[in-house]
């Protein structure tokens, strides 16, 4: 208890009655505001982003209303839900360590956004970035919008279509033109959606990608929408590491098959005596011997035998991350990954890089960008791919929109994304979400990915965790709002069985 010195010099000990009053009103005040809170937190998930995030106070006061607001964003909400949509943005915001200036305005407008997918007359294409959880989710697609299979295809979805290939326009062309030729009206083809490692922004302008010339040429009536996926950044250089560029995983797979026919366990990480320097040596010498040996090669290896010949490590960067980190391989294949998922990374940046990434990337740098700024990428993200902007333009300013990111998956919350997917595209959950390409080692542990290389990765690719983070913000929001519209049409009576697109089982699990 405070002493209060009186008027007379004299110590009093103890409290009026009104002076009571006071602070058990006070103290009510205080316990309610840790209860709206801890509410608050609980419709957050809880997922991890970094040592220092900053609180929400604090973020509050840097992000004053500096920036431009988006675009289109539909009629304002009433005052409480904006009052409550502004305290979870903040929340978010926070969370996801977020810095550009109106972070939180863009993250109410999320709340505000509406869904308006439309089965009749919209078409979603999937650009499937490599080793982004992108096969299970193409054929996800088949068993939710594809509608039923007919012969090889799902009536939905394209042909054409590859799980993890290019985009076969040949024979979505053959396919359609059977369809006309059977008597079926241009307006009444039955595909809903696509899917490949082909990309299709941009539509208009220059770069224009011979996909978005397809598409527009073959349904003119289809309003063109877009889906992806992303990764951890980390954890995406990781996986391509292991099993695109130095085939990692395919020689951990046969080194575990030895052991287990002599009886040993599968190891999967070098404190279990897993020596991937060591399965490189192998890898190096079988190719050694079958340059000798006259067999057919390909111009690259023929490239990798001479280098050999003159004393090249040839697959050094494959020895483990910190030598592919030090090498000129990573800054040649590895440098802003996430320039594929929408184009560019902020407004100033020309549109292009994602019709053909093919298997080795290869992009300039987003930090030397004219225009750069983390915040840039950040606000950037909130807009396009948060679907908020349809203003954005392959023609630049003032040109016809590109098609919105109507959804997008993050592969570490696979379960979230999918349950959006249900919710926004209104289809019936899947007794199981299909999985495929997952590895007996988990490559961030098999090639022995530390804390520190995590560290080394995110000084080297700031615009790529700008992306991230922002991706992960928009995601809380959406889990949020559905979850609060699934509680509202509760509590107006509608019956769960109505509600046949909410994945009750798994958002019970969350």
């Amino acid at each position: 208890m405070t002493v209060v010195v009186g008027h007379n010099g004299t110590k009093e000990s103890t409290m009026s009655r009104y002076s009571k009053i006071l602070l058990s009103a006070a103290m009510l005040i205080y316990i309610g505001s840790l209860l709206t809170l801890l509410k608050m937190m609980r419709i957050i998930d809880n997922q991890e982003v970094g040592d220092h995030i900053m609180s929400p106070e604090k973020i509050k006061d840097k992000m004053t209303n500096t920036a431009k607001p988006p675009k289109d964003l539909g009629q304002p909400t009433s005052t409480t839900k904006t009052k409550q949509y502004t305290e979870l943005a903040t929340a978010i915001a926070a969370k996801w360590n977020l810095t550009t200036p109106n972070a939180i305005d863009l993250l109410v407008h999320q709340f505000e956004k509406t869904n308006d997918y439309d089965p009749e007359h919209d078409f979603f294409h999937f650009h499937h970035l490599y080793k982004s959880g992108g096969t299970s989710i193409s054929n996800f697609m088949d068993k939710t919008v594809g509608l039923r299979k007919v012969g090889k295809y799902w009536e939905g979805i394209l042909p054409g279509s590859y799980e993890s290939g290019d985009f076969d326009h040949d024979e979505a062309l053959k396919d359609i033109n059977k369809r006309l030729a059977e008597g079926t009206k241009r307006e009444d083809l039955p595909y809903r959606a696509s899917y490949a490692h082909t990309g299709l922004r941009p539509v208009y302008g220059p770069r224009r990608t011979k996909t978005a010339k397809f598409f527009q040429e073959q349904m003119p009536n289809k309003r063109l929408r877009a889906i992806t996926m992303l990764r951890e950044p980390t954890d995406f250089r990781a996986s391509n590491h292991a099993m695109i560029m130095c085939g990692l995983n395919a020689e951990i797979q046969k080194f575990n098959q030895q052991r287990a026919r002599k009886g040993l366990e599968h190891v999967c990480s070098p404190k279990d005596g897993l020596n991937v320097s060591a399965l490189v040596d192998i890898k190096t010498q079988n190719l050694i011997d079958k340059c000798q040996s006259g067999a057919k090669v390909n111009a690259q290896q023929k490239q990798q035998c001479e280098d050999h010949a003159n004393g090249v490590d040839i697959f050094e960067h494959c020895r483990s991350p910190s030598h592919l980190l030090a090498h000129y391989q990573y800054d040649k294949h590895y440098r802003s990954m996430f320039k594929g998922l929408m184009g560019r990374y902020h407004r100033r940046q020309e549109f292009g890089g994602t019709a053909y990434v093919g298997m080795s990337f290869g992009y300039e740098r987003a930090e030397d960008s004219k225009g750069y700024s983390v915040e840039n990428v950040e606000e950037y993200t909130l807009q396009d791919l948060g679907g908020l902007d349809l203003t954005i333009s392959g023609a630049g300013d003032g040109g016809p929109p590109e098609p919105d990111f109507i959804w997008f998956g993050i592969t570490e919350r696979m379960k979230e994304s999918t349950v959006l997917f249900y919710y926004y595209f209104r289809a019936k959950p899947l007794e199981k979400i299909p999985q495929h390409r997952i590895q007996d080692c988990h490559p961030t542990e098999s090639v022995g990915w530390t804390s520190e290389h995590r560290e080394i990765v995110k000084q080297k690719e700031p615009a790529d965790y700008a992306v991230w983070r922002a991706a992960n913000a928009i995601l809380d929001v959406r889990m949020a709002k559905m979850k609060m519209e699934i509680q509202a049409r509760l509590d107006a009576g509608v019956s769960k069985e109505t509600l046949y697109y909410v994945d009750w089982d798994t958002l019970e699990a969350l």
